[in-house]
């Protein structure tokens, strides 16, 4: 797995009203705004989301070689799919 970078993820109002996740670390899709296109992305929590609150804090990476990694700096949005709810957290890369 390349370099990790720190981001701040902010669970949709759906995920905040069941309960924010227990784990602390998850790989999944996650989107660019534009141009539209999917990686899987890890997430690395030292905190659960349920503990944190939202937005949450993390240490996230793309999981595969091949991905954009170059486009993980400070200010590039995703938005990752969130399991329980089919809907999208924002994930706003801060460093």
């Amino acid at each position: 797995m390349s370099t990790e970078h720190l981001a701040r993820i902010t669970w949709s109002v759906e995920q905040q009203r069941r309960g924010l996740p227990a784990f602390t670390r998850t790989t999944d899709p996650a989107w660019f705004e534009s141009p539209e296109e999917g990686w899987s992305l890890v997430c690395r929590f030292h905190a659960s989301p349920r503990e944190q609150g939202s937005p949450s804090v993390a240490q996230v990476a793309f999981l595969t070689a091949e991905a954009p990694h170059d486009r993980l700096i400070a200010g590039a949005t995703l938005h990752l799919f969130e399991r329980s709810t089919r809907q999208l957290a924002t994930v706003e890369i801060v460093e």
